[in-house]
């Protein structure tokens, strides 16, 4: 009875504030017909597997703001009314931007607008709605690149790379997108907007103040709206080299990762990356049609950037790292350019059209891909990821999680990538047949996604270290064992003391 009261005063709430937005932005700002509301409710995450029902995620209305100002006037309506709203970007990330049943949703995307750029000090500045790709072209139309390079970047915007501190191709040698941000724009809760950045207001590192930026970077629109971005670029390297090495054993292998990728190396190494057999000989023969060679167990590849004389001198020292622990290459091995963009081309290939899926057949229901990312220490990775591979074993052996077997695969097994100096992100692709998918499914799943959870924290990792999934339900008890019960309780704090009415995004973290 409670419940159905609360409900039907935000109801009313809602219609509320859709009727003053609508005075107020102007109806070409603003959707409520039903296929644009559906349209919105979901990302490309697994969290809509584990509800019977999408109507969860159906928001009340859409909102596409053009300016910082019609976000200040959305926010300030949403605290009037104390109706949730969630920002969204390109939508592309795997968890936070799932809209919620009679929310307000935010599409910063139409605030696309690049507006300065400072080349001799290496600062541009944006709307939080440019998408990535465009913002790489306007620096290389410049000679300058961009070192924030998502997998996803024609749909990611700069926005949203803030808001989830996402995980950056350049991560060995640049860091992170949050490393490269020097300012940002926020519409705090109280719809006031500020700009912020590290101790200042001006792009750059100070003392005077407090960091508050970094506060946001990663806040996921539980504490603001990212509304402009402020980013460092470098010159465009001149010189690229790409190679890549087979292993017969992943011990062999996983050592000359952590070799290639040591702080030392990471000033002219771009990216490192290790490719299992599991996922290889899938890979492969769905793309190439061809078979994978038995004796191979995994393959490790680099990308070196910088000036041509650096460029050389680094690639002979990467090829003595892989020649000390057995690395080698043959004529049977698959062609090197298909393996060296695997992630943008066979991944999404087998997760549309390879398995199950009738997408391309009939334009019927697509699979769903579910990245996990743990974050484990370099110094424990080998230990860990023998204990992972028996973990994955599970989900395809027919006993441990029978309704998993029937409805889910492995695509690729814990293909470690660099994450943070002395740490990796287990790039981890399971692939789910969303038709199959019922209760004893979600039921299954959760049990191992625990273990999975457990089992990173046991060896002093991180639970997720980009993409931010953990069941919604169980997401809060997951988040108090890792950061601890003190520190969580801060976490409220701050949530409660910037965002009291809890309107931000409110059914994430918190």
């Amino acid at each position: 009875m409670v419940q159905a009261m609360i409900n039907t005063k935000l109801m009313q709430a809602v219609q509320d504030m859709i009727g003053e937005l609508s005075t107020s932005l102007g109806e070409d700002k603003l959707s409520i017909d039903k296929p644009t509301r559906l349209v919105y409710r979901i990302t490309h995450g697994p969290e809509a597997l584990l509800h019977e029902s999408l109507d969860d995620f159906t928001p009340a209305a859409i909102v596409r703001p053009t300016s910082t100002e019609d976000v200040q006037t959305i926010v300030k309506l949403a605290d009037k009314y104390e109706v949730p709203i969630v920002p969204q970007g390109g939508r592309t990330c795997t968890y936070g931007a799932e809209a919620i049943r009679d929310c307000i949703v935010i599409d910063t995307a139409t605030m696309d607008k690049i507006l300065e750029i400072d080349e001799g000090s290496y600062r541009i500045t944006a709307e939080a709605g440019v998408r990535v790709v465009d913002f790489h072209r306007y620096l290389e139309e410049r000679g300058f690149m961009c070192v924030d390079f998502p997998t996803m970047n024609k749909a990611a915007t700069l926005g949203a790379r803030a808001a989830l501190n996402g995980y950056n191709k350049f991560e060995n040698r640049w860091g992170s997108s949050g490393y490269h941000i020097k300012g940002l724009e926020v519409v705090l809760p109280n719809g006031e907007a500020v700009w912020l950045g590290r101790g200042t207001s001006a792009p750059t590192k100070s003392v005077v103040g407090l960091n508050m930026m970094d506060l946001f970077i990663g806040s996921r629109g539980t504490l603001g709206v990212v509304t402009k971005v402020t980013e460092r670029f470098i010159d465009m390297p001149p010189s690229y080299h790409y190679g890549i090495r087979a292993f017969k054993d992943y011990e062999d292998g996983l050592k000359t990762y952590i070799d290639l990728r040591k702080p030392l190396n990471a000033g002219l190494l771009w990216r490192s990356k290790v490719y299992h057999k599991w996922f290889l000989s899938q890979a492969v023969k769905g793309m190439l049609e061809i078979d994978f060679p038995d004796d191979v167990e995994m393959l490790v590849d680099y990308h070196i950037l910088g000036e041509p004389d650096v460029v050389e001198q680094m690639e002979k020292h990467a090829i003595r790292i892989m020649e000390d622990h057995n690395g080698f290459w043959r004529d049977d091995m698959p062609p090197t350019d298909i393996i060296g963009r695997m992630h943008e081309t066979i991944e999404k290939y087998m997760g549309m059209g390879g398995l199950w899926s009738d997408r391309i057949i009939n334009g019927g229901m697509a699979n769903r891909i579910i990245p996990l990312d743990p974050m484990i220490p370099d110094s424990k990775l080998l230990e860990y990821y023998k204990e992972y591979l028996k973990l994955l074993r599970e989900i395809e052996d027919g006993e441990s999680y029978p309704a998993l077997t029937d409805s889910m695969k492995v695509l690729n097994p814990a293909g470690p990538v660099p994450g943070d100096v002395g740490y990796s992100k287990i790039w981890i692709l399971l692939l789910a047949n969303w038709n199959k998918w019922d209760n004893e499914t979600r039921k299954e799943f959760k049990d191992w996604f625990r273990r999975h959870a457990e089992l990173a924290l046991r060896f002093d990792g991180s639970i997720t270290g980009t993409h931010g999934f953990i069941p919604r339900e169980m997401e809060v008890e997951l988040v108090r064992k890792e950061v601890g019960e003190k520190t969580y309780e801060f976490m409220k704090m701050i949530k409660k003391t910037i965002d009291p009415k809890n309107i931000m995004n409110p059914k994430v973290r918190f």
